[in-house]
């Protein structure tokens, strides 16, 4: 078993989530913002990898007051969890906004090969979890089977471009929100929405397009199943 999992993406017309020195982030406009927010009240965790910790130290949580207090009314925790995903651990606590903040419940996951200690230098801050290790990194799998045995039903899977491939990979991803922005980034070292090792011929994903529709200042709102 596991979450219904959908992703939520801003890319430029070239499918680029950042400029190549990554010092742009919600390029996507208030409408995405707006829909940002919708998709974290709807979860019940927010999985990020930890190139996306690294590059931007992102708080994975609902900030509209209307939404929290909904999700308090129906009985739900007032923050979805925040779920972290790094085979390497190699990432920093000190001066960090998402670990030293306690606003809400923090889950990381990691490799079973991982040191202990290692391990304990985090466990100060969040909850340590640890999968298998496969040919193709950590199992995802096993990681999304966990998290549902302890209740998430709803995953909102925010990247980077490597998890998000290695979770279509899996086949462990239903939903994809697409906002497309009238912007050109370029850059080898650009990151994309969906990069890893990449798809073989006529093993890559189908999509069905669910819903679409125009927004301010020429974005494009994208909504797909994965077949």
């Amino acid at each position: 078993m596991r979450p219904f999992t959908f992703i939520n993406l801003a890319i430029s017309i070239d499918g680029k989530i950042s400029t190549f020195d990554r010092k742009l982030q919600a390029f996507g406009g208030i409408e995405d913002q707006e829909l940002m927010e919708d998709l974290r009240a709807k979860a019940d965790a927010i999985m990020i990898g930890g190139q996306t910790m690294r590059d931007e130290d992102i708080l994975l949580t609902v900030r509209s007051p209307e939404r929290i207090a909904q999700r308090l009314a129906a009985n739900r925790d007032r923050q979805p969890w925040s779920v972290v995903v790094s085979q390497s651990l190699n990432l920093t606590t000190e001066n960090s906004q998402f670990f030293q903040s306690q606003n809400s419940r923090k889950l990381l996951f990691t490799s079973e090969l991982q040191s202990k200690n290692r391990r304990e230098e985090f466990s100060k801050f969040a909850e340590v979890y640890t999968v298998p290790e496969t040919t193709q990194g950590l199992d995802l799998a096993a990681l999304c089977n966990h998290i549902h045995l302890m209740g998430v039903r709803q995953l909102l899977l925010e990247g980077g471009g490597v998890l998000n491939f290695s979770m279509l990979a899996a086949k462990l991803v239903d939903e994809i929100y697409l906002t497309v922005c009238p912007y050109i980034f370029g850059g080898y070292d650009s990151p994309s929405a969906v990069s890893g090792k990449g798809f073989p011929a006529n093993e890559f994903p189908e999509l069905e397009l669910l819903n679409s529709r125009f927004g301010l200042n020429d974005r494009l709102f994208l909504h797909y199943r994965c077949r």
